[in-house]
């Protein structure tokens, strides 16, 4: 028993597994089919088997790393390391952020659609007209309006290695190779983006004002039914005839 499982162990399973498959293609009488796919079952709980043993191997012999982040940066804006290759002991006493791969898996699974930031803020910001009480001029624009606030790392400089560095920590496992056909995507992504950022500009432009909307819509001018007739001359007259007497 002890050789047939070392010999189990050491063949490479999914060629078992073939090999019994085909057996019980060929086999006829099902006396003969049924003690084949018990066989072929527990081949298969036993290639489960073999591949958590791996993966659990594997994760032992992972070793923790220093991690290191620029000088002045918070530990708690950068994500753990050690946690991402699931080998951090600290827990919730590490320096190093835990919750962030957390939060990314709940976004995604709450908002299906990426959210990027607002073209018409960038452009405010570019132009020098962006203030604290800037509205988007775009109505039920969906994307980011916000601003990162420093709190009081305003004298916090990075010089430009470390700040890749530490954007190369953040980032997370499910990365996209840079290949030719992955730019070739991006470009046309952005193109589209650029298209659709002007067709929204040309539509808040070209939308009627003043004298335009007035002899368009007149009705946004008129008095509501409710409102009082008043004889301002008649008010004006009998207030100076008061002061008289």
């Amino acid at each position: 028993m002890q050789r047939r499982k070392q010999e189990i162990t050491q063949k490479n399973l999914k060629e078992m597994i073939k090999e019994l498959e085909d057996k019980v293609q060929q086999a006829r009488s099902k006396k003969i089919k049924d003690p084949l796919l018990r066989q072929i079952a527990s081949l298969k709980i036993k290639e489960v088997e073999l591949r958590k043993e791996k993966e659990a191997e594997k994760a032992s012999k992972t070793k923790a790393v220093i991690q290191k982040i620029p000088v002045g940066a918070d530990p708690k804006t950068v994500i753990c390391q050690n946690f991402i290759n699931k080998c951090c002991k600290e827990g919730d006493k590490c320096r190093f952020s835990h919750e962030n791969i957390k939060k990314k898996d709940e976004k995604a699974e709450s908002d299906d659609t990426p959210r990027q930031v607002c073209r018409f803020l960038i452009d405010a910001i570019n132009s020098n007209e962006f203030t604290s009480d800037w509205v988007c001029p775009f109505p039920k624009c969906k994307d980011i309006h916000k601003l990162i606030d420093l709190k009081g790392d305003e004298h916090t400089e990075l010089s430009l290695e470390e700040y890749l560095e530490l954007s190369r920590q953040s980032l997370g496992d499910n990365l996209t190779p840079v290949t030719e056909q992955t730019f070739k995507e991006w470009k046309e992504k952005k193109l589209k983006e650029e298209e659709i950022h002007r067709k929204k500009v040309q539509a808040l432009a070209s939308g009627p004002k003043g004298l335009e909307l007035f002899e368009s819509k007149p009705e946004m001018f008129c008095d509501d039914e409710e409102a009082g007739d008043v004889d301002y001359n008649e008010r004006c007259y009998s207030e100076e005839e008061e002061e008289v007497f």
